[in-house]
């Protein structure tokens, strides 16, 4: 007999594949129970329950008679959809001899731990219910899929010009750039200081860039203190008034956290519509994303279809 998608179980019947003795009791469940057959492979109660305490604290679902049963339902079905899911993803990996190096999973293991203070990121792992053993097996997983989707998905996608001018012709109105200034800044600690240069400025005895140059404590100092080309909204709040200032204007002294500032508009760009040729990347990034998750979704359900998969529903109602 052919393999098909198996999702629906008669309440009460026990599968042939896993045994009726593990429903001896009504209200109880052996751990070792068998809750879904994927594959000839065996997804046991303790793993379901684990998995489920996760997603109960992901989502800010207590575990007691205090879960809405809506919520808890919803939880049930969407752990039990991510553990087929990614069972059968590891299959697939393996069948294909896709596999994880040591490197990377240590380089990426690195890379989500950067930025969390001192213990912190082990107390987040407290609070998730997780373990670093659980962790780490959770972040290989992830690389493990994210390798095997770039293998059988992403990397047969493509867009062609021609679909990308089709889009640019159709969402015209979504490709534009918002008004432009070029500016150069000095930045200087104390009001004393940015007083003096203001009034370098204003007699003339040195220009704006050898100032910043000069006097500047941000990094663009040491090329005058060019800023390039930078939108509204880009910057900090309080340099909205930049936007003001017509070409070779010098702004006001402007007072933020970082200390005291002066602008120079250098030259300004006008709203305007962009071209094809400068939108083709934007356009690229979001038709791949499109097309990439519809095929995404046509190779996991082929993937599901090709595959024998057993689920216990009458164990899965009787989880809390």
């Amino acid at each position: 007999m052919s393999k098909k998608w198996l999702t629906v179980i008669t309440l009460g019947i026990c599968l042939n594949i896993i045994s009726c003795s593990n429903t001896s009791s009504p209200d109880e469940l052996d751990d070792n129970a068998v809750i879904a057959v994927i594959n000839n492979e065996e997804i046991h109660i303790d793993r379901f329950k684990r998995e489920l305490k996760v997603h109960k604290k992901k989502f800010r679902v207590q575990g007691t008679g205090e879960s809405v049963p809506e919520e808890l339902l919803w939880l049930k079905n969407r752990t039990l959809e991510q553990i087929v899911q990614n069972t059968l993803f590891r299959q697939e990996a393996k069948k294909n001899n896709i596999d994880i190096s040591q490197e990377e999973l240590s380089d990426a293991l690195l890379k989500t731990e950067v930025g969390y203070a001192e213990d912190s990121f082990n107390k987040q792992l407290e609070f998730e219910g997780l373990s670093r053993k659980e962790w780490e097996n959770i972040i290989e997983n992830n690389l493990l899929i994210n390798k095997l989707i770039n293998n059988f998905v992403n990397s047969k996608v493509s867009v062609t010009d021609g679909e990308k001018l089709r889009y640019f012709n159709t969402n015209e109105s979504k490709f534009h750039k918002r008004e432009q200034v070029r500016a150069l800044h000095i930045m200087v600690e104390t009001e004393e200081e940015i007083r003096q240069i203001q009034k370098e400025l204003q007699t003339k005895q040195k220009d704006f860039s050898g100032l910043a140059r000069e006097y500047s404590l941000g990094p663009e100092g040491v090329r005058g203190g060019d800023l390039g080309y930078f939108e509204a909204g880009q910057m900090p709040e309080e340099f909205d008034n930049v936007f003001k200032l017509k070409i070779d204007g010098v702004s006001d002294i402007i007072r933020t956290p970082y200390g005291f500032h002066l602008f120079k508009v250098v030259d300004k760009v006008e709203d305007r519509k962009m071209s094809f040729d400068e939108s083709k990347k934007q356009i690229e990034r979001v038709l791949l994303r499109e097309q990439q998750d519809k095929a995404f979704q046509k190779w996991l359900v082929q993937l599901k279809e090709k595959s024998l998969i057993d689920i216990n529903y009458e164990f899965l109602k009787k989880i809390n």
